[in-house]
């Protein structure tokens, strides 16, 4: 049995060609496709949303990090770079930068890198949870 919290959920409907609304405690968020794939271009895509999670849950992490503890956050940023493997076509692999604020106390740094390789969506990915999918007729 796993450690697990209270269940959340969202919502993701279509609403045009290939979008897709995200709704989410009283947010929405329009995922699309590029022209080139068929979409009219009018929001991420979902692999980009992806990456995008994991990108914002490390600077989270980091942001609340230097907060605790009085440290300059201005400045502070993350990148995030990917690549396709496929068989099966998926992200292959994900390579993350944290620009550390002007005047980051390097003596801080190892502990950092520790409390962002801890983020959640960084613990998802590398202890991957089940994934159940069912198909329900609506009607």
């Amino acid at each position: 049995m796993s450690n697990m919290t209270r269940q959340e959920s969202m919502t993701i409907s279509w609403t045009a060609g290939v979008q897709m609304a995200v709704e989410v405690r009283g947010h929405r968020l329009i995922v699309d496709q590029p022209k080139e794939d068929g979409g009219d271009d009018q929001g991420i895509t979902p692999v980009e949303m992806f990456v995008a999670s994991l990108g914002a849950c490390i600077g989270y992490f980091a942001v609340r990090f230097c907060q605790r503890r009085n440290l300059p956050t201005a400045g502070l940023a993350v990148k995030v770079a990917w690549d396709y493997a496929e068989q099966p076509h998926r992200v292959g692999s994900l390579t993350v930068q944290v620009s550390l604020p002007p005047g980051f106390p390097a003596e801080m740094q190892e502990r950092l890198q520790k409390v962002v390789e801890g983020c959640t969506i960084h613990q998802s990915l590398t202890h991957s949870p089940p994934i159940a999918i069912a198909l329900k007729e609506t009607g």
